[in-house]
């Protein structure tokens, strides 16, 4: 039913609706306030349904942690994102609004025949590095108009609600840091020693007391000369006085000996030591840490610093299949076959194209279909980064290797050990780290930069570019044994113009793609448009149409495709018949001709004659010539 046969929904005020959901609402936390406020957000916009939930990213699904719906509450709701309306929701940042038809723009949800839904209104979640909580969704069961009060107190409780869900993950978050500290703490042997600004002690993990074998309320607020030897106290004094000097240049330092530790029985211990230093609420503290070398313990467990980031670099890349590879002719099935022939191999593949034309998606289709497929496949551009950077992105590096490496870092063979290594434009590789390369193919090893150690990974390469390495190979910038080394299995990746018959498959597939993230019904590709897809050269390959068509659907404000502005107009036109005969036609059999054509591009634009998708400009010919010439030649439609 269209929405202007529907009797406009009468609205309390803003300030009505805003007193009633602040007040339905500000008395309660977690998940309590959730369920509140999706009630009363329905009540006041007298909306048939409103779920907030969270989102669930490692299976992209959403999970309801309240939803209200026909009067009353849905328990454990959890659903798929994709084919759903909330899937541009979570793809963009502003209020996604389906006034109506929600049903017939996403088909392929299965919850929303059921519920009888006709509009929608969503709009994302998200922590204060943009990153995606959840989202706050309206359904109703009638058509939903525009109405800016409405969504400005949609938009003040989807704030009110990311708030509450920023809040309880910083409460999780405290909760779980405290939990991991307490048992990175205390549950090591080492000891651990917190000295306050009086050289007091002010806090002791549980293995500073076994070791000290004193008890926690008679440890506490101790000096710390009770429990070292004049000697040691001498060492810790000069320290923590030399990292005070040191200001923020030093935070920590190891002693060079042995510190002569002394238990409440008065019996000693030597324990190698390092001190730290920090601050918290305006005072400084100190940390000392200790381990027992004289203890017959057997462990080499090292203390993990809590607060320490993961270095190593994982490229985290989508699941691709051979579905993802769109196309049916004959070039592409080529291709197709070659990746089934080499995937359950461990050969090393060179894929060769042109830019644009999904390299990419045959190497992940080629370990997505191989022994390794359960390992992860890295990715790297080797045309992005600096040359001086791609070794260590590669090979990896220790603490100290060069100017700035302060921390050790795996490289990329390291990350794909036991999987499969994708390294894009090859040909961009800088030559002295040809050889290097070529050696990790030959005999799986390598040394990070700084290290004398060798390390041996056991990783499948599959390489892509689209220079022609045997030219680089005669030039000299291209090693000829790594070229060989590469080339073991080629594969041809062919440029869209040499597929034609995939480019109105390719294109219908990303006109239904981008029209659901933009939540846009999008008419279909008339014949003007599919000579002109058909036409044009692609130097951009298939990211070049891609872009084309998204870019379309971006502009179009009445649902119609019209590539009249994206794409030049065909400069050559196809023969009107096979002119291979040497044959001289009549003046009748001519007309005939120029008749049958005209009728042919009638029926592909409708009978419109006029206009940018009109039968004359897909003859390129004026309007008022092919109003002429029809009328000249007796053409009628049906005829």
């Amino acid at each position: 039913m269209s929405s202007k046969t529907e009797p406009a929904r009468h609205l309390p005020s803003g300030l009505l609706m805003l007193k009633k959901i602040v007040e339905g609402t500000s008395e309660h936390t977690g998940e309590m306030f959730f369920r509140q406020l999706v009630r009363n957000l329905a009540e006041s916009l007298d909306a048939h349904g409103v779920w907030i939930t969270k989102y669930l990213k490692d299976k992209n699904r959403l999970r309801a942690l309240a939803f209200w719906l026909d009067d009353q509450y849905v328990d454990e709701y959890e659903y798929d994102v994709p084919g759903t309306p909330c899937e541009p929701v979570l793809e963009n940042k502003g209020i996604c609004h389906v006034p109506e038809r929600v049903i017939e723009l996403y088909p392929d949800d299965p919850d929303l025949p059921p519920l009888g839904a006709v509009s929608y209104m969503g709009l994302s979640l998200r922590d204060e590095n943009d990153n995606i909580l959840g989202h706050l969704a309206l359904l109703d069961n009638k058509p939903m108009e525009e109405i800016p009060e409405a969504f400005a107190i949609f938009r003040i409780f989807a704030a009110r609600a990311a708030a509450e869900m920023r809040r309880l993950r910083y409460e999780n978050i405290l909760i779980e840091n405290e939990t991991r500290l307490n048992r990175l703490v205390n549950g090591t042997r080492d000891a651990l020693i917190e000295i306050d600004e009086q050289l007091s002690v002010s806090q002791a993990n549980q293995a500073a007391l076994l070791n000290f074998a004193c008890k926690e309320e008679k440890f506490i607020g101790q000096p710390i000369s009770k429990y070292f030897d004049g000697q040691s106290i001498r060492q810790i004094a000069d320290c923590i006085n030399h990292l005070h000097q040191a200001g923020q240049h030093s935070q920590s330092f190891s002693f060079p000996g042995q510190l002569v530790c002394i238990k409440s029985d008065r019996k000693m211990f030597r324990a190698e030591a390092t001190i730290s230093k920090y601050h918290s609420e305006g005072l400084e503290f100190h940390a000392l840490f200790l381990r027992n070398i004289e203890d017959s313990l057997n462990t080499q467990e090292e203390l993990k610093q809590l607060s320490a980031e993961a270095v190593m670099l994982r490229e985290k890349v989508s699941d691709h299949n051979f579905e993802n590879i769109i196309g049916r002719s004959p070039e592409i099935l080529k291709a197709l076959e070659a990746v089934e022939q080499v995937a359950p191999t461990d050969t090393s593949v060179l894929i060769r194209g042109e830019t644009g034309t999904g390299k990419e998606l045959f190497a992940q289709a080629i370990h997505k279909a191989s022994k390794r497929k359960h390992k992860p496949i890295v990715m790297l551009n080797c045309a992005t980064l600096p040359s001086e950077l791609v070794e260590s992105e590669l090979f990896g590096h220790v603490k100290g290797a060069f100017t700035g490496a302060t921390n050790a870092r795996e490289g990329r063979f390291s990350l794909a050990d036991g999987g499969t290594i994708f390294l894009d434009e090859i040909g961009e590789l800088p030559l002295h780290l040809q050889a290097k390369l070529l050696r990790v193919l030959q005999e799986g090893e390598f040394e990070p930069i700084g290290s004398s150690k060798t390390s041996k990974v056991d990783v499948r390469v599959v390489a892509a570019t689209n220079r022609n390495l045997e030219e680089e190979v005669a030039k000299g910038t291209f090693r000829q044994d790594l070229f060989y080394r590469l080339n073991v299995f080629p594969i041809e990746i062919p440029p869209l113009r040499a597929r034609s018959d995939d480019i109105i498959m390719l294109a219908e597939a990303f006109l239904e793609k981008f029209s659901k993230r933009a939540a846009k019904v999008m008419g279909t590709l008339d014949a003007v448009s599919r000579q002109r897809l058909l036409a044009y050269p692609w130097p951009g390959n298939v990211r070049e149409l891609q872009n084309i068509i998204e870019r379309c659907i971006i502009i179009s404000q009445d649902g119609k495709i019209n590539l009249s502005q994206l794409l030049p107009a065909s400069e050559t036109s196809q023969p009107l018949v096979n002119t291979t005969e040497e044959k001289v036609f009549t003046e009748t059999e001519m007309n005939n001709f120029e008749k049958q054509n005209i009728i042919k591009a009638l029926d592909l634009c409708n009978w419109k004659i006029s206009g940018d998708d009109g039968a004359a400009a897909m003859l390129q010919i004026p309007s008022t010539t092919l109003s002429s010439r029809i009328s000249k030649l007796g053409i009628k439609r049906g005829s």
